[in-house]
């Protein structure tokens, strides 16, 4: 038995990397091409690496090739071994940050308006300064992969044509999907669809997805946040501390 090539999803918070995991995980299971296992752990890594599949799809976020926390992943053997694809988002950070204040900002006011005590302690000026630099360290390393390892898409583009990034995530795993099927598939992770599907599950007190703890809501859904949403200062710190992400993006 050959073992699996793993198709790791690998964009950062907030980029639709979630809708990208989803996408990738019915286009292998729905043509019988592989399973979805939701975010990493270097114990499913183990585990699933026996499955008698072709590919084995995994949310992370850590550049797996180089370690994980520290410590030897099993990413470095698979990526030795030519069993290793990625498909990574990238989007401006400046609507990244934009998109994780509103979001931040909306779960404490839920927690206060359910009588609950806001524990929130996110901070725009540790996102922009350290966490960034880190985030957007381990996308770019999974960029310098390559492309016939990594697909890259801008958030900008793929959500506005979900029908082309369905067609593109299988070309690169060369995975024959007719027309039809990509449509269907397409038609599943628009807003539209993604907030009915949430708002039902909700009702019925059902997981939205086998795998994932839980299914990040949308807060926008659009670019170009950051013109409107940011003061000059606050635009400042995050070119700043991300400027050679964002020119090798096309973001300055």
């Amino acid at each position: 038995m050959s073992k699996p090539t793993w198709v790791f999803v690998c964009g950062t918070y907030r980029t639709a990397s979630t809708t990208q995991y989803q996408m990738t995980r019915d286009i292998v299971e729905e043509t019988n091409n592989g399973i979805g296992i939701g975010y990493h752990q270097e114990k499913k890594l183990a585990k699933f690496d026996d499955a008698d599949v072709r590919y084995v799809v995994c949310k992370v976020f850590e550049f797996l090739p180089e370690g994980f926390r520290g410590e030897r992943s099993l990413g470095e053997a698979f990526l030795r071994a030519k069993r290793l694809k990625a498909i990574a988002s990238v989007r401006d950070p400046r609507d990244i940050i934009v998109s994780m204040r509103k979001r931040s900002q909306d779960h404490g006011k839920a927690v206060v308006a359910r009588g609950e005590t806001n524990d929130d302690t996110w901070s725009f000026h540790q996102t922009a300064t350290e966490d960034f630099p880190r985030w957007l360290y381990w996308l770019q390393k999974w960029a310098d992969l390559g492309p016939s390892i990594t697909l890259v898409s801008h958030y900008e583009e793929f959500t506005q044509n979900l029908y082309r990034e369905v067609q593109r995530i299988a070309e690169h795993l060369a995975i024959n999907l007719p027309a039809d099927h990509a449509k269907n598939i397409a038609k599943r992770y628009t807003i539209a669809s993604m907030k009915e599907r949430k708002e039902a599950k909700k009702k019925a007190g059902e997981k939205e997805d086998k795998w994932l703890p839980s299914v990040p809501g949308v807060v926008f859904g659009t670019s170009g946040l950051h013109q409107t949403w940011l003061t000059g200062p606050e635009r400042e710190l995050v070119e700043k501390h991300n400027q050679a992400f964002m020119e090798r993006f096309g973001y300055l």
